[in-house]
């Protein structure tokens, strides 16, 4: 059996910072402020600022993940680790996408800028080849020796960055920062999407993960030090654009820092600012090679692609097969020559994959709760769920070419996926979830209704608070409370009604035929008659069922009221047992058969009719997801008791008897009367 090759741990903490810093200062920096400029005025500097304090929260997430799982592949190993093999697959295909995408971009930039300074004859296509060979060989050596020119390149474009800004600082006059937002901060939200690509980067450090020393402490303070660093560099140089030069001159000019450069320093400013320029797009152009073949790397080794790509050169320990994929996939984007759709693709995918991995960290303290966490980022689990939303807020932002190339993407993605007939076989269990899930939220959705109880009562206060659902833990599950109108004939109770229900309130007498015309059954749904008096009870209750009030309920404590209400088709609860419960339950379930209190709402007994349509018909017990809590009694089958075991088959018309808490109960009845789509 041939020896397994492996990764070889050669970066420290600050070549792991190198890395994100050669990811995050790319070409942005030189380009973006002058579009900045043109949106948002000369507050756009203080948009690098906020986007900066919002990215932290995705950073700690990485830093989090990125100790405890020092894994090849990055965000896609994290989430390939936590998540279901789609979502996985889904997170490491945007990845790659957007990271070849981003050097197609990369290489477009550097190309364009050699052949406007130096070489104007020169062929774009060639010159993005040549580099790409380039740095594909380098990246061959292993990321240690790739480093070595990054950090190069990196130094050289800081230095410049500073330097340029640093001088300039002198040149700052307040008049150029006046009117500080002259557009509004209308566009201040798109002027944060357009900027948000500039702060991708940090978390390329955990791509190289297993290639870096001490992971558990090196790469968090890696990915957190890059982020300030970067977040710094990119406050001060745009503060200083802005006050130096004023923002209208910026926001006409394609390459604002070079002019920015040529304004403070003059002829060698511009050419300083244009080596920086350059050196920029290499940097982030040969870290995100790097990046892109170990996610490929990654996706091939868990199966996802031909295992040709997750080789190890025998020599070098780098994934050099899937480096040459990337590199020709470099090339072929380089050669369309279009940034601006293939920086659309990497923005969406960026963004898409980044709000997977904050989850992640709240899907493995779940399922990996022992695992050791070098660094954890604290106040879960708010800060990975802060994470998802600052990364998806953004991608309604995008442009809508990045949306529809983003969608087809995914398209694309999911054909590639399905190729497997174990992945397609994946797709059908994720499937039957997906209809699971559509199934219950069907029976959780009740429909809104209009509901008159007769007397404003303690008894009718209490089934209105019941049915307006003040209660959060409820609301959230419906789309509206019941809308509640009131009968009641003191003046005194109905000004307390108005207080506590803002509801419209008829005063008068409930039994009277004209109060219960004037309410009109066309805009009733229900009637309740709830009063302390059981014959005004049963007087309202059939008057409204003579009105052609289609669903009446009445209250009653004698029991001898129940035959006569019943023969007028009214449903009567006896007040003994009677619950706000007990209402709502055959409000919202008029299949329900009959329902009892146990031990003062301890538990109920609950009996059900399976409709026609159900989506349990068909269905032994055993496979029926019923609440932990709840039990099933018994089976009434045309009028014979069937014991309920693991095997029996459900079928429309079976009445099912339930005992257990009223809310396991209530869930039980859904799962037991929802029919299918």
């Amino acid at each position: 059996m041939a020896e397994r090759v492996e990764f070889k741990r050669t970066i420290g903490l600050f070549m792991a910072v190198m890395i994100g810093i050669g990811a995050m200062m790319g070409p942005g920096i030189f380009a973006l402020p002058g579009v900045v400029a043109d949106m948002l005025g000369p507050i756009g500097f203080s948009v690098y600022l906020v986007m900066g304090l919002i990215t932290i929260f995705t950073a700690l997430n990485y830093a989090e993940l990125g100790a405890a799982l020092p894994v090849a592949g990055g965000g896609y190993s994290f989430v390939s680790l936590t998540l279901p093999r789609p979502v996985a697959f889904l997170t490491g295909w945007f990845f790659w996408i957007g990271n070849v995408a981003a050097c197609g971009l990369y290489a477009v930039i550097f190309s364009l800028t050699v052949k406007t300074y130096f070489v104007p004859d020169a062929n774009a296509f060639l010159i993005a080849l040549v580099t790409a060979l380039f740095f594909g060989l380098v990246n061959l050596r292993g990321m240690g020796e790739a480093l070595i020119f990054i950090t190069v390149m990196n130094l050289i474009e800081l230095v410049v960055l500073l330097g340029i800004a640093g001088l300039g600082i002198f040149d700052v006059e307040a008049p150029n920062l006046l009117p500080l937002a002259p557009m509004g901060l209308g566009p201040y939200p798109t002027g944060m999407a357009l900027i948000y690509i500039s702060f991708v980067g940090y978390e390329l450090i955990t791509v190289a993960a297993e290639e870096i020393k001490n992971p558990g402490r090196t790469i968090p303070r890696a990915i957190l030090i890059t982020l300030g660093i970067g977040t710094a560099i990119y406050v001060f140089v745009v503060f200083v654009m802005m006050g130096s030069v004023h923002y209208t001159e910026l926001a006409k000019s394609d390459v604002p820092f070079i002019y920015f450069a040529e304004h403070v320093a003059g002829g060698w400013g511009r050419w300083a600012a244009v080596i920086a320029t350059i050196m920029a797009s290499l940097s982030a152009f040969a870290v995100t090679l790097g990046a892109s073949a170990r996610v490929l790397y990654a996706l091939s080794r868990d199966g996802h692609f031909p295992k040709i790509f997750s080789r190890i050169h025998p020599r070098f320990r780098t994934p050099h097969i899937a480096l040459a994929a990337c590199t020709v996939f470099t090339v072929v984007l380089a050669g369309a020559g279009v940034v601006e759709l293939i920086a659309a693709v990497a923005d969406f995918g960026f963004l898409m994959g980044l709000g997977f991995v904050n989850y992640a960290v709240i899907a493995l303290r779940k399922k990996m709760p022992a695992l050791r966490r070098p660094f954890a980022a604290g106040f879960f689990p708010w800060i990975p769920i802060i994470g998802i939303v600052t990364c998806w807020v953004f991608v309604p932002a995008l442009h809508t070419e990045s949306l529809v190339l983003g969608s087809l993407m995914t398209v694309v993605g999911m054909i590639v996926y399905a190729i497997k007939p174990e992945n397609r076989a994946e797709l059908g269990r994720a499937g039957e979830v997906v209809a699971r899930v559509r199934r219950y939220l069907a029976a959780r959705k009740r429909k809104k209704m209009r509901v008159l109880i007769i007397g404003g009562g303690r008894q009718g206060q209490n089934i209105a608070k019941r049915l307006v659902l003040q209660e959060e833990h409820h609301a959230v599950f419906r789309e509206a409370a019941h809308q509640i109108t009131f009968i009641e004939p003191d003046e005194a109770r109905c000004r307390e009604l108005e207080v506590r229900f803002g509801v419209p309130i008829f005063q008068g007498d409930g039994t009277k035929r004209e109060i219960l015309e004037q309410v009109g059954a066309a805009n009733v749904d229900i009637v309740i008659a709830a009063s302390n008096d059981d014959g005004r009870n049963v007087i309202a209750a059939i008057q409204a069922k003579q009105l052609g009030m289609d669903r009446v309920i009445a209250v009653v404590q004698d029991p001898d009221y129940l035959p006569m209400l019943e023969a007028e088709g009214v449903v009567a609860i006896s007040a003994p047992w009677a619950t706000a419960a007990m209402v709502e339950t055959y409000i919202d379930r008029p299949g329900v058969a009959e329902l009892f209190e146990i031990s003062s709402g301890a538990a109920n007994l609950l009996g059900v009719i399976v409709p026609e349509g159900a989506t349990v018909s068909g269905t032994q017990i055993k496979a029926i997801e019923i609440p932990r809590q709840c039990v099933i009694a018994a089976v009434i089958r045309d009028k014979q008791f069937v014991v309920p075991r693991g095997d029996t088959t459900i079928e429309a018309g079976d009445e099912v008897i339930f005992v257990g808490p009223p809310e396991d109960v209530n869930k039980a009845n859904e799962v037991f009367t929802a029919r299918r789509p």
